[in-house]
């Protein structure tokens, strides 16, 4: 994934501004489809190319049954595309921005938790 990404300040600012009521709750969905470890294990998967089901399966220790569930969940939402050659079907991510969006949030956690242990090492201290 060679892309590079730029986000302007201005842009992000003026985010809310912009956005009618209905994108909201496109957006607050797009957040829920995010918010089961499940699928994030699965992107994770994807992140670097198309994957069978099974190498999805081997990859992540989970059932067939449940990753094809939550694969079917998120091809119907636009999180990933798929392609059937023969008995085989890929899959691949279809919108990079949900990697971008993972990697954000995961270096903002990280951050979060940086802060909050100094803070306690010097309240300890």
């Amino acid at each position: 994934m060679g892309n590079k990404f730029t986000i302007e300040e201005d842009e992000v600012k003026k985010w809310n501004l912009r956005m009618p009521e209905e994108m909201l709750t496109a957006v607050a969905n797009r957040f829920k489809l995010l918010s089961e470890p499940m699928r994030l294990k699965i992107i994770r998967t994807l992140c670097e190319n198309e994957r069978t089901v099974q190498e999805i399966v081997n990859e992540i220790s989970a059932s067939q049954a449940n990753v094809s569930k939550h694969l079917a969940l998120m091809h119907d939402n636009g999180i990933v595309n798929r392609r059937k050659e023969g008995l085989k079907c890929y899959y691949s991510i279809a919108d990079n921005s949900i990697i971008f969006a993972c990697y954000l949030t995961s270096k903002s956690v990280v951050e979060n938790l940086q802060d909050r242990l100094s803070w306690l090492q010097k309240v300890e201290s």
